[in-house]
């Protein structure tokens, strides 16, 4: 599970494309895709640099209106079904 001290970073060879502004991820290794909505695709293209989800979390907090406590919530758990997909570089 990730934690707000946990570094994360998309992986590289994640196939992505961007359908009405939301983006659709497939790993060709698993063979499986994943759909993001358009918050989520902000946090996808905000994951090409590592960083810790705290931070990931701060710049969500200073662009959205909305509760820090809830966005840090609502982040992980994306966060936490990204890494089960394998989608994410493992934290380090």
């Amino acid at each position: 599970m990730m934690t707000r001290d946990s570094l994360v970073c998309r992986k590289s060879d994640i196939l992505a494309a961007e359908v009405g502004g939301e983006v659709v991820l497939m790993s060709v290794s698993q063979w499986h895709y994943f759909g993001l909505n358009a918050i989520a695709t902000d946090i996808w293209k905000r994951l090409e640099q590592r960083q810790t989800v705290a931070a990931l979390c701060a710049g969500l907090a200073a662009d959205y209106q909305g509760d820090a406590a809830q966005i840090e919530r609502d982040v992980i758990e994306l966060l936490d079904r990204l890494a089960e997909r394998n989608l994410l570089e493992p934290t380090g």
